[in-house]
């Protein structure tokens, strides 16, 4: 911060803003305020003159509006303790004029600006809100301006009025992975930073994996307790809980690396060097190891004083237990049984899980675990983070389990936020703009009232297997951090995804302000709009036999044959998928007509189980009812040394006269050298074309 003021007052000798054109604060911004009712009263004048009030125990909160203002309008604030002064800026706490916690009223007269809220959580969002309304200064914006500035020209409008707002969420949080890419401290702090300015207050600090922090190339790096502690304090004077998580039993094979007797085999193991998800995991019946992670855990105590720690469960493969004889005599000493919804290996890291969860409580704590741990019988304070959809948090908000949506289908901002993929940084895959974040409902409408009294929160998630750096980190997270945070704070009702594209241009300059790296997608809006050359399919009547997983169904059958090629993303709306059975389209030309070809696009990613399909069958018929094949062609699987994308299909046969034609195409189990080998890859596919 000093270097900027230096940079300001030296600024001030070249560039300035005249009395005539004060900047005016606008108070429309994000997220938006539930309540602001303005009058017609002369503007409150910020500048230099301004002096910051503080009831005792806001003492930082002063601190930070000066340093903010400073930042935005090249002015430091001069900071006082609260006598009941009648001008400037009050900040106080009024916790009886609230009935909500983290609420916060603004009230902006002439002579005065009074922030209060029901605690000081709420003066620091009411103090967020007065931050991203004031105008950046032209010695900013438009610094090729030559005035010649005085301290006194240097001000801003507050229209008077009141402001009242409150989170519509207790819990609101972002995610970040330092394990896979080391992510320094310092870059922690700005992360942190960025939650503050969006009004978050959770920080999910994903702390181990099977990566560790290697690959071929040591990348490096760890952190200290007493740095972590120093990054506790740092979030905690900004209102942000820092949540530790510890992933297991899965995502360990970095900790099996050093300690090989943790593991079901004894190794030697090696941190993995490939992402997915490895079969090596911890051994569920070696004492030992459960000992282990006990003293892990309560050292991660020791650390972080989180209300909530999280312990994964995720991606457990269980194919070391079936074979492992310590994890079978767990299963027989605990009389574990399977039944008809879940193997008895489900049930043994239930009983994991749930030891784990009995270490938290019993620091007085509460364990949050990723929705997997569903499967098998789940700590009854457990938390579940509802991240393969909105299905587990449902099936847990109706259980009595508090929850917290963080689908993958809205939130996990590691994807792409362009389909044009070529001029984006490489991501894992999928496509999540803007838009389908914003358009995220978290309160899911088949819940009772008393259920939904359990969605306590929101969270999107930043993994980086495909992000070294953190410029790349900020430049996924924003805009759509914008998008999550008015998730987070308003309701649904509230939102118009054309009037938050307008308020986002002023986050923009905040962002470029900060120095932070940004996407501009919503601002140059592109169509890609791919097309194949019409053909006796184009537009015809299609339908399927089974319809696509419901999370990739989109528009349905139509997709396969509208002309429009679909692009790289698989979850960008252009394509189908299928998983564990085939699709099945029939289309109807209307009339007989003649063909020899057909051909389609599918897409490969194998690290998301995304493989080529096995085979294609053609069929035709004259009346829709009686099918006869007229080919068949198989497809060898891709391997690992086979590049992922888009892949056309073609299949050529004897000409032949149908009115309809029926291709199936099959998808492939994952073979032996992907981590979830024996499961069903999916297989996505678009435009089928006939000929």
């Amino acid at each position: 911060m000093k270097k900027l003021l230096l940079f300001c007052l030296a600024a001030m000798a070249f560039a300035a803003c005249t009395k005539e054109q004060l900047p005016v604060a606008d108070y429309d911004i994000i997220p938006q305020p539930k309540e602001v009712r303005l009058n017609e009263e002369k503007p409150f004048e910020l500048n230099f003159k301004t002096v910051v009030y503080y009831e005792a125990g806001l003492e930082r909160e002063a601190m930070f509006l000066s340093e903010y203002v400073s930042n935005i309008l090249c002015i430091g604030l001069n900071q006082h303790e609260y006598h009941g002064q009648t001008d400037g800026i009050v900040l106080n706490i009024v916790s009886e004029d609230f009935t909500q916690a983290e609420a916060y009223e603004i009230n902006v007269t002439p002579k005065q600006v009074i922030i209060k809220g029901a605690d000081a959580a709420g003066v620091f969002y009411g103090i967020q809100t007065l931050r991203k309304s004031i105008p950046v200064s032209r010695l900013f914006t438009d610094p090729q301006q030559n005035f010649n500035v005085k301290l006194s020209d240097i001000s801003c409008q507050l229209p008077c009025g009141t402001i009242r707002d409150w989170p519509n969420f207790s819990y609101r949080g972002m995610h970040l992975d330092p394990c896979r890419h080391f992510i320094p401290l310092d870059s922690v702090k700005v992360y942190i930073d960025m939650l503050a300015m969006h009004n978050m207050n959770q920080f999910h600090f994903h702390l181990s994996d099977d990566q560790g922090w290697y690959d071929t190339i040591r990348h490096g790096g760890f952190y200290t307790q007493d740095e972590l502690r120093d990054l506790i304090e740092y979030a905690a004077e900004r209102h942000i809980n820092i949540i530790p998580e510890i992933d297991l039993p899965g995502h360990m094979q970095a900790a099996l690396a050093c300690y090989p007797h943790l593991g079901c085999t004894g190794g030697p193991y090696e941190v993995w060097k490939r992402w997915g998800v490895s079969e090596d995991v911890l051994c569920a019946g070696n004492e030992e190891t459960m000992l282990f992670v006990e003293d892990v855990l309560n050292e991660v105590m020791d650390v972080f004083p989180s209300p909530y720690i999280h312990i994964g469960g995720d991606e457990c493969p269980k194919v070391r237990w079936e074979k492992c004889p310590k994890c079978q005599a767990k299963i027989k000493e605990l009389g574990i049984k399977k039944d008809d919804k879940f193997t008895a290996e489900d049930y043994l890291q239930s009983y994991v899980m749930n030891r784990m969860a009995k270490v938290v409580e019993a620091r007085g704590r509460r364990v949050i675990g990723w929705d997997e741990i569903l499967e098998g019988n789940v700590s009854e304070t457990a938390i579940i983070m509802s991240w393969r959809g909105t299905e587990g948090g449902i099936e847990a908000a109706r259980k009595g389990h508090d929850v917290i949506m963080a689908p993958s289908s809205h939130l996990y901002f590691d994807y792409y936020q362009s389909e044009d993929i070529a001029s984006e940084p490489m991501c894992i895959g999928g496509y999540l703009p803007v838009e389908r974040v914003y358009e995220f409902q978290p309160m899911p409408e088949e819940l009772t009232p008393e259920q939904k009294k359990h969605i306590i929160g929101v969270q999107a998630n930043i993994w980086t297997e495909y992000i070294a750096h953190f410029w790349h980190v900020q430049y996924m997270a924003l805009p759509r951090m914008e998008a999550l945070t008015e998730i987070q704070w308003n309701n649904p009702q509230e939102r118009d995804f054309d009037a938050f594209v307008e308020r986002c241009r002023h986050m923009v300059q905040l962002y470029e302000l900060y120095h932070y790296t940004y996407a501009d997608h919503i601002f140059n809006p592109q169509v890609w709009a791919d097309t194949v050359e019409a053909n006796l399919a184009t537009s015809k009547p299609i339908t399927l036999r089974q319809q696509p997983a419901e999370q990739y169904s989109y528009e349905g059958a139509v997709v396969l044959n509208d002309g429009n090629l679909g692009r790289g993303a698989y979850n960008s709306g252009r394509w189908l998928g299928f998983c564990g059975y085939p699709l099945d389209a029939v289309i109807d030309f209307e009339q007989p007509a003649e063909m020899q070809h057909v051909r389609f696009h599918a897409l490969t990613n194998k690290g998301a189980w995304i493989y080529n399909p096995s085979q294609v069958k053609v069929l035709v018929s004259d009346d829709g009812e009686t099918f006869h094949e007229v080919a068949q062609k198989d497809i060898p699987i891709s391997t690992w040394a086979d590049k992922d994308g888009i892949f056309a299909y073609e299949v050529d046969f004897k000409p032949v006269t149908a009115k309809f034609v029926e291709v199936v195409i099959s998808g492939y189990n994952l073979p032996e050298d992907h981590s979830g080998f024996g499961n069903p890859a999916w297989i996505f596919v678009d435009e089928i074309e006939v000929e």
